[in-house]
């Protein structure tokens, strides 16, 4: 009667032991489905990285899939990327142009030409087991630069919006030079997808701790992002 009460009590333990492993199992799982892309994800997307060491920023990714979703990272390995959504015109045109280089079969992007080093620019497009890209340094391609110049002005709305964060957490006193910078940018059409940056704008005007003349600044720019100005 003992032994069968130990028994019994070894293989209570041993199925809470199967139990833990297999929650824990799921949350990993759970976790990786939370991701905008997955390995097991078949929907068409389009990824355009930027290579270029001692510039600011020296890497970044940008991914968008054809509903809008975005993923934007500023490291190979970043565990922690920015994800939003661009407007669907965006998002269309984006695809639209990649079309129209045969969605980058044959790498033919790449001029040729003798220029300097303007950065190692990749452009892929991958749906399901499909992928293709083209690397390049300069493109003479009118659609190729429509693309870069797409991608260009989403990664300078995210780059303000980290800059932004990280000086509102730990350096107050240079909001003002940074949105000054925002303004600029606005003002000459340098920003898409500015809609990002309303939510740390208005905590910028909402916070005690900043000076009077940056939060002043920040609802102007607020103003002219709210009134479409891109």
């Amino acid at each position: 009667m003992k032994q069968n009460k130990q028994i019994h009590r070894r293989d209570r333990r041993e199925h809470r032991v199967l139990i833990i492993l297999f929650l824990s199992a799921f949350s990993v799982i759970s976790a990786v489905k939370g991701f905008v892309f997955t390995a097991a994800d078949d929907g068409a997307r389009i990824t355009f990285t930027k290579e270029f060491p001692n510039s600011q920023p020296d890497y970044y990714s940008i991914t968008v899939g054809e509903d809008g979703r975005t993923v934007y990272r500023t490291a190979p390995d970043d565990n922690a990327p920015l994800e939003f959504s661009i407007s669907a015109d965006t998002a269309s045109e984006i695809f639209r142009l990649a079309e129209k280089l045969n969605w980058f079969k044959g790498g033919n992007v790449e001029s040729h030409r003798r220029v300097a080093n303007m950065g190692k620019k990749t452009l892929s497009y991958q749906t399901g087991g499909e992928r293709h890209e083209s690397v390049f340094n300069h493109t003479e391609l009118p659609e190729a630069l429509a693309l870069t110049a797409i991608f260009e002005r989403i990664s300078s709305t995210e780059q303000h919006l980290i800059r932004l964060e990280n000086l509102v957490r730990f350096d107050r006193l240079g909001i003002m030079k940074e949105l000054l910078q925002v303004e600029m940018a606005v003002d000459q059409n340098r920003l898409l997808g500015t809609g990002q940056l309303v939510p740390i704008l208005e905590k910028i005007r909402n916070n005690r701790s900043v000076a009077n003349i940056a939060k002043e600044r920040a609802v102007q720019i607020l103003g002219k992002i709210q009134a479409g100005k891109q």
